[in-house]
């Protein structure tokens, strides 16, 4: 299965996109709970496009294409906010107590941990994003180390 679609730098129509690719994921099989880690990673990388990179003032689009196949799930961002990479991004101080951490970094280190890869790239005057996920159709395996 392949799919994009570009949609203007608002949270309506986040959600409606993220709505859209969750019907799109189920009809074809893929594990409820990846279809949960699809969801926040989307959410997550589009949100800090629209509010941190500017896309919204500037109103540029957000572009998402997504594959899946037996192997691996590979969803790309693309957006044209400021330059950033977020697999560069800090840890948070998670040991630190919650009302003692920053506000900020949590959602971009959940990214990291859900992703099998995570790539990024500047094109032009283009962020370009991409999460692999493997074997998307498998229920996940917890790591109870």
């Amino acid at each position: 299965m392949k799919m994009q679609r570009d949609i203007p730098p608002s949270l309506e129509a986040l959600a409606r996109l993220n709505d859209d690719l969750e019907g799109r994921l189920q009809a074809q099989g893929v594990d409820a709970e990846r279809i949960g880690q699809v969801r926040l990673i989307v959410e997550e990388l589009a949100c800090n496009a629209i509010h941190h990179g500017q896309c919204a003032r500037a109103q540029a689009p957000l572009r998402l294409q997504l594959q899946v196949d037996a192997q691996a799930l590979v969803l790309e961002l693309h957006d044209r906010g400021q330059a950033f990479d977020p697999s560069s991004a800090p840890v948070p101080a998670l040991e630190a107590e919650l009302a003692e951490r920053p506000i900020g970094g949590l959602g971009l280190y959940l990214v990291q941990q859900l992703a099998d890869q995570l790539d990024y790239r500047r094109e032009g005057d283009a962020n370009i994003v991409r999460v692999t996920l493997l074997d998307p159709f498998s229920p996940v395996l917890e790591d109870l180390s």
